[in-house]
């Protein structure tokens, strides 16, 4: 997701989402050299001298878990 700050229209965010932490760092491992040279060309897009910051987040649900229902197993 993009999101562009109404306060701060030159600031931009860019959110990804990962199922879990784990995933979250496996894919992070994962980059391919095109990937690298994506993420190069985007920092070069960097208006100023400072560069892009990185903020991690980590999302919490505000409701519990649903929990299984437990169903009787079926008599034969």
């Amino acid at each position: 997701m993009l999101q562009r700050n109404l306060q701060k229209p030159m600031q931009w965010t860019e959110t990804f989402r990962t199922p879990t932490w784990t995933d979250y760092l496996r894919l992070n491992h994962r980059l391919t050299e095109v990937d690298k040279e994506l993420d190069e060309r985007v920092c070069q897009l960097q208006a100023g001298e400072a560069a892009p910051q990185m903020t991690l987040s980590i999302e919490r649900p505000t409701s519990p878990p649903r929990k299984r229902a437990i169903l009787p197993l079926p008599r034969h």
